[in-house]
């Protein structure tokens, strides 16, 4: 070959491999074929979540035995800062990827409260390059209505800079059902008035079902703006019937939202939880897995389920 054409041939292999990158993740790993199939699943609520004391280790191949590669962590207090950093460690030798850590913030200096500076300082050390979940704690509804999105927005400049230039993505956690900061028209208000005053900010919102209870029948209107900032989802049942650790597929409503969501063609990440405390984490995860592989074969999501 000439050297024109050798190097004719390396341009063209270059531009295939970034694209094949592109499509798949820097990790070069093929993306799942549904935004719910088992590979894309991260598991939430899991550590803090279970009936069984289980070491950091355990944890990990607790995981590993049902199938799933991918967690999120509670990094709410100290107990949990205490052991973070061994999740990390406990994670990465079982093949399990860390894709989001909640941190809430309490006060009006965040970066003093444990939470956050063990997160920042773990993250650091172990270059992790993870979603920053963060929940604005306090009574956003006592402040009048006028001032509710720029209090936030203010509380959040530092944190979402601080993330952004650590390589974090900084996505906003609606903690409870009822707070006015748990309500997806003002999680995106907050984030339009933060990027017009940052504009090339990293920021995105986390929709967990558990919100939803307060939110299920606006949520097909809602949607659509909410998409654009959708950077992770969290499953659960819903309805009347369903309370904090009913199985995914024993609620009334669950499976709506679901279909909304695989119909509208996105693509993140999808926590499944353990949150009953009561229960074996295992057991709770497995049940999940079940209910949810259900509900996409009654939607017709048959890549999905056919991963279950």
């Amino acid at each position: 070959m000439t050297p024109a054409g050798r190097c004719l041939s390396t341009v063209i292999f270059g531009f295939v491999y970034a694209v094949a990158l592109a499509a798949t993740g820097s990790s070069g790993a093929a993306r799942p074929a549904s935004t719910l199939a088992r590979g894309n699943l991260h598991a939430w609520a899991f550590e803090e979540y279970d009936a069984i004391a289980r070491s950091p280790q355990e944890h990990a191949r607790v995981l590993k035995e049902i199938g799933l590669t991918k967690a999120g962590y509670i990094c709410r207090n100290a107990e949990r800062v205490a052991v973070f950093e061994d999740y990390i460690k406990a994670y990465r030798r079982e093949g399990i990827e860390l894709v989001a850590v909640w941190t809430p913030v309490h006060t009006e200096k965040p970066f003093d409260e444990v939470q956050i500076r063990a997160f920042l300082d773990v993250a650091a050390r172990h270059q992790l390059r993870a979603q920053w979940w963060l929940t604005l704690e306090g009574k956003f509804d006592t402040l009048p209505v006028a001032e509710r999105v720029p209090t936030a927005v203010a509380r959040l400049r530092p944190l979402v800079a601080e993330g952004n230039r650590r390589g974090l993505k900084v996505v906003l956690y609606g903690h409870g059902r009822a707070p006015w900061f748990s309500q997806a028209e003002n999680e995106i208000a907050i984030l339009e008035r933060l990027r017009q005053e940052m504009p090339s900010a990293d920021v995105g919102i986390v929709y967990s079902f558990h919100q939803s209870f307060a939110q299920m029948d606006r949520f097909g209107t809602v949607f659509p703006r909410l998409k654009p900032w959708l950077a992770a989802v969290n499953l659960n049942a819903l309805g009347p019937n369903a309370k904090a650790g009913t199985p995914v597929g024993e609620g009334s409503r669950e499976k709506d939202l679901i279909e909304t969501i695989y119909r509208s063609g996105w693509f993140g990440p999808v926590g499944i939880l353990s949150h009953n405390r009561a229960n074996d984490a295992k057991a709770n995860l497995r049940e999940n897995l079940e209910g949810l592989a259900g509900i996409l074969r009654d939607i017709g999501d048959t890549a999905g389920a056919a991963s279950y």
